[in-house]
C-alpha cells in the first residue's frame, strides 16, 4: 500500500524571521496553463511561492477576522468549499486548492506593514521559508520533501531548525488536507462521477476570470 514520506532534504540549516516581509510576495508563474498535469506539479512548486490554506485555516482566519472566505481564499473556479471538480465527462479530476489572496502588487490581502493575522496565521506561513516538493516515487509512495528558498534573509542566521518538528508540521498539514479532499474524492468515487482512467490536474488561482 503507498505510503507518505515526509523528509527534510537539507543538512544542518540556521533560520531566524527577520520579518522583512518577502514571503508576504505571492509569486504565481503566469507562463503556465489554468490547469496543471500532476508530471508539471514539482516544476510549478519551484517556482511559486502560493500560501495554500486548510478548512481550518479558513475557518480560524474568517473567525478572527470577521470577513467571508470569498474576501480572502483565491482559486481557479468559484469558491464553493469544494476543492475537487470533474470535467471532461468524468476524464479530468481537476484539485482547485484554495490559497490565499494577493493584492495587486503581489502581498497578501492581510500584509500592511507586518501581518495583521499573524496569530492565526496559516500552516503554509508558518512553515516558509521551507518548502515542501511533492513527488509520486515508482513505487506509489508520495514524497514530500521539505527544502528551503535560499534568497530568505533569514536563513543561516539564528538557531539551528528543528527538523523533526518541521516533518511534523508538514504532516499535519497534508493530514489537514487529505481530510479535506478525500471525503469529497470518496463520494464522486462512489457516485461514479469519476471515470478510472482520469487524469488528475491542480489549478493555478487566479489565472480564470471569475464570474
Amino acid at each position: 500500500m503507498p505510503r507518505v514520506v515526509v523528509k527534510a532534504v537539507f543538512e544542518n540549516v540556521k533560520f531566524k524571521c527577520q520579518r522583512c516581509g518577502s514571503c508576504c510576495h505571492h509569486k504565481r508563474p503566469l507562463d503556465f496553463e489554468e490547469l496543471i498535469p500532476m508530471e508539471r506539479l514539482k516544476e510549478f512548486c519551484e517556482r511559486s511561492n502560493l500560501i495554500y490554506l486548510t478548512k481550518k485555516d479558513i475557518n480560524s482566519i474568517s473567525k478572527r477576522t470577521g470577513k467571508d472566505p470569498v474576501k480572502f481564499v483565491d482559486t481557479l473556479y468559484d469558491y464553493d468549499g469544494c476543492s475537487v471538480k470533474v470535467e471532461d465527462n468524468a476524464r479530468k479530476v481537476i484539485l482547485d486548492l484554495p490559497v490565499m489572496k494577493s493584492k495587486a502588487d503581489t502581498t497578501c490581502v492581510f500584509y500592511e506593514n507586518g501581518c495583521t493575522i499573524y496569530s492565526v496565521r496559516p500552516i503554509a506561513c508558518r512553515l516558509f521559508p521551507f518548502r515542501v516538493e511533492e513527488e509520486t516515487a515508482s513505487n506509489g509512495d508520495t514524497l514530500l520533501n521539505i527544502s528551503y528558498n535560499p534568497t530568505c534573509p533569514g536563513i543561516g542566521k539564528g538557531e539551528p531548525v528543528d527538523r523533526n518538528k518541521l516533518e511534523r508540521q508538514v504532516s499535519e498539514l497534508f493530514m489537514q488536507r487529505a481530510s479535506d479532499i478525500n471525503p469529497q474524492l470518496q463520494r464522486m468515487i462512489a457516485s461514479g462521477a469519476i471515470s478510472a482512467n482520469a487524469k488528475v490536474y491542480r489549478t493555478l488561482p487566479g489565472k480564470r476570470e471569475k464570474k
